[in-house]
């Protein structure tokens, strides 16, 4: 057995691993063609935090896909005897509670304590450490052998963008605007020559040359949205530095290579020319902001694209197989047959083996169980699985009391959009709404419309109980 290692060796561990990551960051700046390799290994891991995905480049160059010894095993993959971990750090968050005027690890703490914390009455604190764990990648798995794809594991979008779907990612990105409230103008308020695009800062708006290519106007609005992104007055403000126009360039192009060499998309023409004049004299501090903002900023417009174009392939796969043929494919997958199992059992049992699939599993549920026809939908609806009222408007579906449910799951069906579904425990959530905000499953003014409309339902409950308290306080006369 293994020898545990002490505080302070774990600690030497910690600051060597972190000193390896600050080696990698300056190897970056030393050519362009370094940096457009990072670049490109950024995209295929903009889930990971920065610090990590520099880690995983440093220790397996090449890498394409990466898990946990236990992710794989979950995905019928085995590590394969013999390969060594990729160090990365994980977040281990621990709970303090105030104590005699000291703050103690709650987790050490009595009963009376945990419990004070528990219902509020003693104040608590979380604090984050860190801890060194291990990833394995793609190829140290039996993975192959057993003809389990990349893309087979990672469900989400995974680099098959490109000219055959540049209309979705088109429409995505506008999406993104519209998220950040960035205007998007029709043509630029004054010539631009040979430029691509703009970005007005003032405006908080974008123009693109409308001598552009249709392929070339993808690359470019990224390119303008990390200038919206990053270079808004409202960051401009919070900066303790000013970037100059160089610096400025440089993180939107790294941000545009980034998302379009992940896309697809060409990226021959992209220009990294800044990157000797501006790292020179430049703190490793400074480059690891750089590309701090950078990894953070493509990673959000992936995940938004991701997103996006997930919602496109469900409606199409949607139009393709009925909800009954897909519950009962999922049935006979789960081993269902003649299985006489509650919402909870079934919701729990898929998320154990295929989590990916409980969210179309409730859709197609709420489809077949209500006879929805999305063309019909013209105001935001929701159902609340169980409880026998179909479809309702989503403030009074929202306004339902859930605190006697073991497990609350709901479907939201809202014009031109594929059905969301989620669910959740009502000790920790308290409505559907709370859960989507909690779990960012819908952009803020969607939300923001959701909210009204269910704070609408409540002042008109209100109203009738006020109504109904005055008419008993009326004066009678017999």
């Amino acid at each position: 057995m293994a020898k545990m290692k002490t505080n302070e060796e774990r600690k030497a561990d910690l600051e060597a691993l972190t000193e390896q990551m600050g080696k990698q960051i300056d190897s970056y700046f030393e050519s362009p063609e370094k940096i457009r390799e990072h670049l490109q290994f950024l995209g295929k891991f903009h889930q990971y935090s920065m610090r990590n995905a520099i880690l995983i480049e440093s220790q397996f160059p090449g890498a394409v896909a990466v898990g946990s010894y236990l992710f794989w095993e979950k995905q019928g993959a085995q590590v394969q005897k013999g390969e060594r971990g990729i160090k990365v750090f994980v977040p281990s968050p621990v709970t303090y509670a105030l104590h005699k005027d000291e703050w103690v690890p709650l987790s050490k703490a009595s009963k009376p304590i945990k419990d004070g914390v528990k219902q509020g009455r003693i104040p608590s604190r979380k604090m984050m450490y860190f801890k060194i764990g291990h990833v394995f990648e793609y190829t140290q798995t039996d993975a192959r052998e057993k003809g389990i794809e990349v893309s087979d594991i990672f469900k989400r979008y995974h680099r098959d963008g490109g000219i055959e779907n540049e209309q979705d990612i088109r429409d995505a990105l506008t999406t993104l605007a519209d998220a950040r409230n960035v205007t998007l103008l029709e043509e630029p308020l004054d010539e631009i020559g040979t430029a691509k695009g703009c970005y007005y800062p003032e405006l908080h708006a974008i123009a693109l040359n409308p001598r552009n290519t249709s392929i070339e106007d993808i690359s470019v609005l990224i390119h303008e949205l990390a200038h919206a992104e990053l270079h808004n007055q409202e960051r401009i403000l919070e900066r303790d530095q000013p970037l100059t126009a160089p610096e400025k360039e440089f993180q939107a192009e790294m941000v545009a290579y980034v998302v379009s060499h992940q896309l697809g998309f060409p990226t021959d023409d992209f220009s990294l020319s800044y990157l000797a004049g501006w790292t020179k004299d430049k703190r490793l501090i400074d480059k690891e902001q750089l590309l701090q903002e950078v990894h953070q900023t493509s990673a959000t417009f992936l995940d938004h694209i991701e997103s996006h174009l997930e919602k496109v392939r469900t409606l199409e796969q949607e139009k393709e197989q009925t909800p009954l043929e897909y519950i009962e494919q999922l049935d006979r997958r789960m081993g269902w047959k003649d299985t006489d199992l509650t919402l909870y059992e079934r919701v729990h049992a898929v998320q154990s083996v295929f989590p990916e699939e409980v969210e179309p599993y409730l859709n197609a549920k709420a489809a077949l169980e209500t006879n929805l026809k999305m063309d019909r939908i013209d105001e935001p609806l929701m159902y609340i699985h169980n409880k026998g009222f179909g479809f309702q408007s989503f403030g009074v579906a929202n306004n339902h009391d859930f605190s006697e449910e073991a497990l609350v799951a709901y479907t939201v069906a809202l014009p031109n959009q594929p059905l969301i579904s989620g669910h959740f425990d009502p000790d920790s959530t308290v409505h559907p709404l709370h859960d989507l905000e909690k779990n960012k499953r819908l952009e803020k003014p969607i939300l923001k419309s959701l909210e009204d409309r269910w704070h609408d339902i409540l002042l008109e409950k209100e109203k009738k109980s006020l109504s109904r308290t005055a008419m008993f306080n009326v004066e009678r006369l017999i």
